[in-house]
């Protein structure tokens, strides 16, 4: 049922936008709670041959039939597209009724006579949220009463039960446009898919795993769900209809009709399945459901001429999402494709997929393929950014082994993997920066490290930054050492061996110092008291050698007081 209306329904407005064609009219309709008027619109509604009228009616009906005081025009309409054989409003009705019983399980105490033994069983029980003891007669009740909804759902079955006598090639249609109309929120438990009357009389007729009683539908004893198995009515009307059946799988919004279309497929049309074209089959396969997914994949590895699949339609069929899908993808393209047909930029798109099963295939595929140029060593750089952990982790180690032996490595290959996402791949990257002479010294990569946002790579930089701060300007030395102070969590470590590097800095190079003791006063603040004592020392020392600090001292960190006995003096 629809939200809590937020204004009160108006007759005069109702009237107004219904003569307008105003789609707000349905939304007042739902609102509105004037019985007598609402069945008086019925007749007129209905005969409305605006396309306004009809989607508005289908929409209503869509709202379930159960609002307060609507008993009237439920009725009335009802009737109306009864006596005009209206299949398409009466398969809206049937699944509007489906959902008037609802049943919940619970235990019920049971006690066996011959064991003399009480026990506990499940027992569906009427939802105590529907009206249950409201007179047949009453007519001020607002809504059905419980023996008046059971009625209900029977006879929107009725109606097709006994077209299906008449015409099952016109019952078939009709029947399969009513089940793509169920919803998965409809049938989201064991016990509202047992409610749903003509649903399950549809689909599972003949189905000795159910039992219909006066008070509904429940399961025969020892069944369980998963053992039912399409028995529709009028079976005739589901055979030479290939096209409708498949058509359903696509079209139904609920799984439980999905998974009988699927089934009843698999069980009568094997032969039309194995005939589809690949179009077809990846039509399936783009569907949002999984079970749909998984049965496309199923049949693709059934579809004779695979081998000659263009290489752009295999890659757009790996591109699915579903797990189960892509295994069997996975084992069709290594049956039917030759490495040999991919490019290496091509294994390299595979391999950095999501997906873990097509990964792993692109990445065995890019193995395979030579890297000779500087071109092909640009092409696998890009595995760093492979998607799935575990192929990525493979992915660099192969890589970074492909950058030590290559002639064409240069160093922005390493600096795409220490400014990488994934702190795998950095720590790599590190490795490599690190022993590879080639590297090691290069002083455009160092100077690039100081730029770095990553912790992980500040750290590395910081413990070599005594032997290769020549590399880098005053002012990346600079912003490297505020930005492992300024680091929230953690880097106590990277914190002392800060406050020892500037202070060692100003030491060398006095004419720095303005720049550098703001942030060395910061530093000392961040670090224990012996490191602080450490730096202080050595700060005294290099302002008594050089009388020129001392102002420098004075003016940036006036806290410390270092010279005042000399001064007093």
């Amino acid at each position: 049922m629809s939200a809590a209306r937020p204004h009160p329904a108006s007759t005069l407005l109702l009237d107004e936008r219904f003569e307008a064609g105003d789609d707000r009219f349905v939304d007042e309709v739902l609102a509105s709670e004037a019985g007598r008027k609402l069945k008086a619109l019925a007749p007129r509604w209905y005969a409305d041959r605006r396309p306004f009228a009809r989607r508005a009616l289908l929409r209503y009906i869509d709202d379930g039939c159960d609002r307060p005081h609507h008993r009237a025009i439920v009725k009335t309409l009802y009737k109306l597209a009864e006596q005009a054989e209206d299949d398409e409003v009466i398969g809206h009705f049937m699944v509007a009724f489906d959902r008037l019983v609802r049943r919940k399980l619970v235990k019920v105490p049971r006690y066996d006579w011959q064991t003399r033994t009480s026990h506990e069983e499940p027992w569906l029980v009427n939802d105590t949220r529907a009206p249950v003891c409201l007179a047949p007669g009453d007519v001020e009740s607002p809504r059905f009463s419980m023996r008046t909804r059971h009625y209900l759902r029977r006879r929107a079955f009725r109606y097709f039960r006994r077209l299906g006598r008449r015409d099952a090639a016109r019952y078939g249609r009709a029947i399969r446009a009513a089940l793509a109309l169920y919803r998965d929120e409809h049938l989201d438990r064991p016990e509202r898919l047992l409610d749903a009357w003509g649903l399950l009389h549809a689909l599972y007729w003949g189905s000795p795993a159910l039992e219909r009683l006066p008070r509904g539908v429940r399961l025969a004893e020892g069944a369980a769900l998963a053992e039912l198995e399409p028995a529709p009515l009028y079976p005739e009307a589901w055979q030479g209809a290939f096209d409708g059946v498949l058509g359903l799988v696509t079209a139904a919004r609920s799984r439980a009709v999905r998974s009988f279309a699927i089934a009843l497929l698999g069980r009568a049309y094997a032969a039309e399945l194995r005939g589809l074209s690949v179009a077809r089959v990846r039509a399936l396969l783009e569907s949002p459901h999984d079970e749909v997914q998984t049965f496309a994949a199923g049949l693709l590895q059934q579809i004779p001429g695979l081998e000659g699949l263009p290489i752009a339609d295999w890659l757009a069929l790996l591109q699915t999402e579903n797990a189960a899908a892509l295994a069997f993808l996975c084992e069709a393209v290594v049956k039917h494709v030759a490495p040999a047909r991919l490019s290496l930029a091509e294994c390299v798109d595979l391999a950095r997929a999501r997906a873990a099963p097509v990964a792993e295939l692109g990445l065995r595929w890019v193995k395979t393929k030579p890297v000779k140029t500087a071109a092909d060593l640009d092409t696998i750089a890009r595995l760093a950014t492979a998607g799935a952990p575990r192929v990525r982790e493979e992915a660099v180690a192969w890589l970074i082994d492909a950058l030590r032996s290559s002639p064409h490595s240069r160093a922005e290959h390493v600096r795409d993997l220490l400014d990488a996402r994934h702190e795998d791949v950095r720590a790599a990257g590190l490795e490599l920066f690190e022993s590879d002479a080639r590297f090691r010294d290069d002083t455009g990569l160092w100077a690039a490290l100081s730029e770095t946002p990553h912790a992980d790579a500040r750290a590395f930089l910081i413990r070599h930054l005594t032997a290769r701060k020549a590399a880098l300007a005053p002012e990346a030395l600079r912003h490297v050492w505020a930005a492992a102070l300024l680091a929230v969590h953690g880097g106590a470590r990277d914190k002392r061996a800060v406050v020892r590097q500037i202070a060692d800095r100003v030491v060398a190079r006095p004419g720095e110092a303005d720049a550098l003791l703001p942030l060395l006063g910061v530093a000392l603040r961040s670090v224990r008291p012996p490191e602080r004592r450490a730096a202080l020392g050595a700060l005294a020392r290099a302002a008594f050698r050089a009388p020129a600090l001392r102002d420098a001292i004075a003016r940036r960190l006036p806290e410390l007081r270092l010279f005042e006995r000399e001064d007093a003096a």
